[in-house]
């Protein structure tokens, strides 16, 4: 399977594996930059999934004009915009 084709997922957990391997101090110079550019890899991967899932939410909150409605912990900008208090 190629590394584009990695769910969010499988991508992070073999990331979070190559991390520890980088940690282990028995890793050669060579092992450590082959791992590294692996890591690379993956990254760029999770990012692409982090970028799209980010746009499909946004296009799921947009406003009925298309503007993007931004909120914070379920408070709508447009509520603390207006000078209200989220205190009450």
């Amino acid at each position: 399977m190629a590394k584009s084709e990695l769910s969010f997922e499988v991508a992070l957990k073999e990331l979070e594996k190559i991390v520890e391997k980088l940690e282990s101090p028995d890793l050669t110079l060579t092992s450590a930059l082959e791992q590294f550019e692996k890591g690379v890899a993956l990254m760029k991967t999770c990012d692409s999934h982090l970028r799209s899932a980010e746009g499909k939410i946004k296009e799921l909150l947009a406003g009925k004009n298309g503007e993007f409605i931004e909120t914070i912990l379920g408070v709508s900008s447009a509520e603390t915009a207006g000078g209200e208090s989220t205190d009450e």
